[in-house]
């Protein structure tokens, strides 16, 4: 769901008054039944999303008819005929997502690396050609295989209720962009859920809710104008707008997270924390154990894992490979890949070259904990403008210029600033100075041995930042990032 959307907060707030005074009124009769509570945050959902967009929402209700009933056919059965229809279940959600996604890419972008294909070869294709991406389709295909791949695992395959697997992939504060929720994660609050309106949650939700507004509406959305993908000749402009993206893309994912786990909490769910501070880490394992969390776990334990399988010799080919995949899920495109692979070739050189790199480093740079963290940051800014630049041959060019040391000289230097006016440049000061005190605050947490927000989400804090947020929020909001994934 698109939180930077009014519409999506009309449709809660004009959903929640009619539904809840009935509720209230039916259960001081004695007349409501706890499972309606179910029943209206499946309304409730497929209400966003159909406002969302009409034609996802139906290719959305199509999959979760399908998967439902196959579950539920393969939790009555055992052995090999449960195993193929997971497979059948994976096979068709898979097709789904590369259908949509995929199809364009491979044509022009694969095909077309040994044919010629002609211009108008969309207009004239039998096959119904989609250019953009049903919202969320990414995040819960990831779900419901998931769920199917968890429930083949299960010890006891019990049958699940229709409405409550509705809810588990449905379940709209994190359909369109996760996290990705796991069953024995979210599926036991579903089955269990109802409305729980409690101080606490209020209080919890509100200080997620208010982080993740300021980190998305404050931070990310007064960045995002300051970032000029079109220059290429001044290696001091590619960095710096790599710096600026880099900073955006968590400041409106974990945004978008962080919105999703407040409104958890408000409901009395409670989802899992997607991010845990990135950029505090100091070394590349550890930053993908910090950064889009769910999705790193989902690719470790069902492809990494089952591909490997015994074969542990052939781990860093699997590493690699998987890396390069999960690259390839962000975007049909040859820079998405190259992101993953470039990734996967950093974590491969530490996990495997780790000891003799460090000695090497050792003898000209002193390894300390600030050392090591502007390594691992300047790795991550570096991959981002891999995954920022989605044009091939302007990608090419920027990195042959941060190999040019001419693009470096103080001409180029002066000329990063000179375009911005006086005002321009005062708002961007303004905001690369809040997002290092939030980025300082995270690191200090974690000094303190706290929970990594724990901070950022104190009840000193969270009033600071939603009253920041009312004053300081961009004034046209850019959509969510992960929204196009």
């Amino acid at each position: 769901m698109n939180y930077s959307d009014f519409s999506f907060w009309w449709i809660l707030i004009l959903f929640s008054i009619p539904f809840f005074t009935v509720r209230f009124l039916a259960k001081s009769l004695n007349l409501w039944q706890n499972s309606l509570d179910s029943v209206g945050l499946l309304a409730l959902s497929f209400i966003l999303f159909l406002n969302a967009s009409f034609s996802s929402f139906v290719i959305f209700i199509f999959e979760l008819i399908f998967n439902y009933l196959m579950v539920r056919s393969m939790l009555r059965t055992q052995g090999w005929p449960a195993k193929l229809i997971a497979t059948i279940v994976i096979v068709v959600n898979i097709a789904v997502l590369a259908y949509f996604k995929y199809f364009v890419f491979f044509v022009e972008d694969v095909i077309g690396l040994f044919i010629n294909i002609p211009p108008n070869w969309q207009q004239t294709s039998i096959i119904p050609v989609k250019t953009r991406i049903p919202p969320g389709l990414s995040f819960y295909t990831f779900q419901m295989i998931a769920f199917v791949v968890d429930s083949v695992k299960a010890r006891k395959k019990k049958p699940i209720g229709f409405i409550d697997y509705l809810n588990f992939v449905a379940f709209f504060p994190q359909i369109v962009a996760g996290p990705i929720e796991r069953r024995q994660d979210l599926f036991p609050q579903i089955e269990s859920f109802r409305f729980k309106f409690t101080v606490d949650n209020f209080e919890k939700g509100l200080s997620w809710i208010s982080l993740g507004f300021f980190m998305k509406f404050v931070l990310a959305d007064n960045l995002y104008p300051y970032i000029d993908l079109t220059v290429v000749d001044n290696a001091w402009q590619v960095w710096f707008f790599a710096l600026l993206f880099t900073l955006r893309i968590y400041f409106d994912f974990a945004g978008y997270s962080f919105v999703a786990i407040g409104l958890g909490y408000f409901l009395g769910v409670k989802l899992t924390v997607n991010f845990l501070a990135p950029y505090t880490s100091q070394s590349i394992n550890e930053f993908w154990r910090r950064w889009h969390i769910t999705l790193s776990t989902w690719f470790r334990d069902y492809v990494f894992l089952p591909l490997m399988g015994s074969h542990k010799k052939w781990a860093p080919f699997y590493l690699f490979l998987t890396f390069t995949l999960s690259g390839f899920w962000h975007g049909a495109a040859w820079n998405f890949i190259i992101w993953g692979a470039y990734h996967g070739t950093l974590l491969l050189i530490l996990r495997y070259l780790g000891r003799p790199f460090d000695r090497f480093i050792g003898k000209y740079i002193p390894r300390t904990q600030i050392v090591s963290w502007l390594l691992t940051f300047g790795s991550v800014i570096l991959g981002c403008i891999f995954f920022m630049e989605t044009n091939s041959h302007r990608l090419l060019t920027k990195l042959q210029t941060l190999l040019t040391p001419g693009a470096y000289s103080l001409e180029n230097l002066q000329g990063t600033f000179i375009n911005y006016s006086v005002n321009e440049s005062v708002a961007l000061i303004v905001v690369l100075f809040l997002s290092t005190v939030i980025l300082f605050m995270e690191h200090l947490a974690i000094w303190q041995e706290k929970f990594e927000y724990e901070l950022l989400l104190s009840r000193w804090v969270s009033p600071v930042l939603l009253a920041l947020t009312i004053m300081l929020a961009a004034n046209t909001p850019s959509e969510f990032i992960y929204f196009e994934f």
